[in-house]
C-alpha cells in the first residue's frame, strides 16, 4: 500500500480551484459522494493506493469534480465542514449496509450522530406530512430529541422512533445519491 503524495494532491486541488493558494483553494470545496471498493483497488488523486472509500470533492466555483479522494487527503484540508461531511457520508453509507442486510436498525450512536441527524435534515429526508403538522423539522427535533435524551422512550415515542427510521430515514438513505 503506497502513502499518500501531498504535493500531488496539492498540485491537483490548485489546477482545479480558482484560488492559487492552498488555504484559500481547500476553501472552495465541499464532499458531494462516496462509494465503496470492497476489493481496495482504488487510487486516490494523490497516488495512494487501496482505497475501500472513494469520496468525491466538487467545486462549486469552478465546476470541477476530483475523484476518488480518501478521507485522509480529505482532512489534509484541515476544513472542519469537510471533515465532518466524510464522517456524516461515511455513517449513511454504513446506515445503508445495516437497513441492507436486515438488522435491526435503531436511534444509537451505532446508527446515528447528531451530525447524521442534521444532514437528513438539512439534505430533505423529513418531509412536511400529516404526521409532523405538515413542517419535516418537527420530525428532525423529535429524534434530535429522542437521540439527546438520558431515559428510555416511552411506547408512544418508540413507535414514532420506529416509524420514522424505517419509513421515512430508510427509503431516503436507500435513494441517497451520495452513496454510491
Amino acid at each position: 500500500m503506497s502513502t499518500h503524495n501531498f504535493e500531488t494532491l496539492r498540485s491537483a486541488v490548485l489546477d482545479a480551484s480558482v484560488a492559487k493558494r492552498w488555504a484559500q483553494a481547500v476553501e472552495e470545496w465541499q464532499v458531494v459522494g462516496v462509494e465503496e471498493d470492497p476489493r481496495g483497488t482504488g487510487i486516490c488523486v494523490c497516488g495512494k493506493t487501496n482505497l475501500v472509500y472513494l469520496y468525491t470533492i466538487h467545486n462549486e466555483r469552478t465546476r470541477e469534480t476530483l475523484f476518488p479522494i480518501g478521507s485522509s487527503c480529505v482532512n489534509l484540508f484541515e476544513v472542519e465542514e469537510l471533515n465532518v461531511s466524510v464522517a456524516v457520508l461515511r455513517r449513511l453509507f454504513d446506515l445503508r449496509a445495516s437497513f441492507n442486510s436486515g438488522r435491526p436498525v435503531i436511534l444509537t450512536t451505532e446508527h446515528f450522530s447528531r451530525a447524521v441527524l442534521a444532514d437528513l435534515w438539512q439534505n430533505g429526508a423529513f418531509p412536511p406530512n400529516e404526521y409532523n403538522r405538515s413542517n419535516g423539522d418537527n420530525d428532525y427535533k423529535f429524534l434530535l430529541d429522542m437521540f439527546n435524551q438520558r431515559h428510555d422512550p416511552t411506547e408512544k415515542e418508540r413507535r414514532k422512533i420506529w416509524v420514522l427510521i424505517n419509513r421515512v430515514i430508510r427509503p431516503f438513505v436507500m435513494a441517497d445519491a451520495r452513496l454510491g
